[in-house]
């Protein structure tokens, strides 16, 4: 009976709590890692696909300019080059990771997510709008039958007419530039509005915790518990020495060899296959990723997965080897046998025939005396 209620207890609470506090602290060597997260994003493949298509995209899908003023993107692509540099894009990028760590780990109480586009106004409005305008002229198509060259309401050429040359065109986006650059914002928001924290959390109690301090507390609430029902079954599942440390081990192999299973499964081909199908249907602003961009992020994503896969092994493996220690220490113990009943009765009768002759003794002595 005493096992059965020890195995309830193992299916029931032992596995589940086990596998969920490998699983946080697998994940918690990188999940909060402010580090983990800027060397992603510093990875320069990213910047030279996202100014490819997805960029001049975003900048027309967004209303960031006018509808008037949307740009054919593969001329515009070009073009942003002159003003966009991929170092300017991985600047932002480590930015808004800096931004949202500093929310996560309390320093801040507002998350404001936001690409700065006042650097780029400024290189439009100095020597960059120039060769902005240039290569917009330059990569613009021509116009159709009947189709204007600036849209009704738009500043800029959205086509080269044919009786105008490139240089000519040059000069008349150059000439529009300034009426254009009013109708852009300084900044760009990435979110709808910023996310700002309950006026209750403010101060000492969300400085104090954060995400990072609520990430140790679950850890620590899930190891006390896990630890709890652990030892309990492991007591009420056995008998002695020996049963108490082979239910200990058995019951914590199981969820270490899941764990480590699920490190090596992310580092195989079809968790880049899973991530690659996620990308494909990911959007960014309301427009999908370019395949450029997916194959970049693809492979960084390469790196995170290593990461991540470290942390679920170390995990598996450290869990592992304490179950096959007390598994070993537990074969290696001698059972304490019980005492059979007929020793016992035999003991106690031995007992009180030696208790019988110490009384007779006793009585001989007082009738010498």
């Amino acid at each position: 009976m005493r096992k059965l209620i020890a195995l309830f207890l193992i299916v029931a609470f032992v596995f589940p709590l086990t596998l969920a506090t490998l699983s946080v602290i697998s994940i918690s060597s990188w999940v909060l890692d402010r580090n983990f997260y800027t060397n992603l994003v510093s990875d320069s493949r990213l910047y030279e696909a996202l100014l490819t298509e997805d960029l001049p995209g975003y900048f027309n899908s967004r209303g960031i300019v006018k509808e008037a003023d949307s740009l054919p993107v593969g001329a515009l692509s070009k073009a942003l080059r002159e003003v966009v540099t991929p170092d300017y894009l991985r600047d932002q990028s480590v930015r808004i990771v800096n931004n949202a760590f500093d929310f996560i780990e309390g320093r801040t109480y507002t998350l404001d997510l936001y690409l700065d586009a006042a650097p780029i106004k400024a290189a439009l409005q100095g020597d960059g709008g120039p060769r902005f305008a240039r290569t917009l002229a330059a990569n613009l198509p021509g116009c159709a039958a009947s189709q204007e060259s600036i849209a009704p309401g738009g500043s800029l050429l959205r086509c080269l007419p044919s009786d105008v040359t490139v240089d000519r065109a040059a000069d008349k986006i150059t000439a529009a530039l300034p009426a254009f650059l009013n109708d852009v914002p300084d900044r760009i928001n990435l979110s709808r509005e910023p996310i700002n924290v309950n006026v209750q959390w403010r101060g000492v109690s969300w400085g104090f915790i954060g995400a990072t301090g609520g990430l140790n507390i679950a850890i620590g609430v899930l190891l006390f518990m896990a630890a709890g029902a652990w030892l309990l079954t492991a007591f009420i599942g056995g008998e002695d020495r020996r049963g108490h440390l082979l239910w200990l081990g058995w019951s914590l192999i199981f969820p270490a060899i899941i764990i480590f299973l699920i490190g090596l499964a992310v580092t195989t081909p079809l968790a880049f296959n899973w991530t690659n199908f996620g990308l494909s249907r990911a959007h960014f602003g309301g427009a999908e990723f370019s395949p450029a961009f997916r194959e970049a992020i693809v492979s960084v994503a390469g790196n995170a997965l290593n990461a991540v896969a470290n942390g679920f092994l170390a995990a598996g493996a450290v869990a592992g080897a304490l179950a096959l220690m007390l598994i070993t220490w537990g074969l290696s113990t001698e059972p304490e046998r019980p005492m059979p009943p007929m020793a016992i009765r035999g003991s106690v009768n031995q007992g009180s025939g030696n208790q019988g002759a110490v009384q007779g003794t006793a009585n001989q002595g007082s009738g010498i005396s």
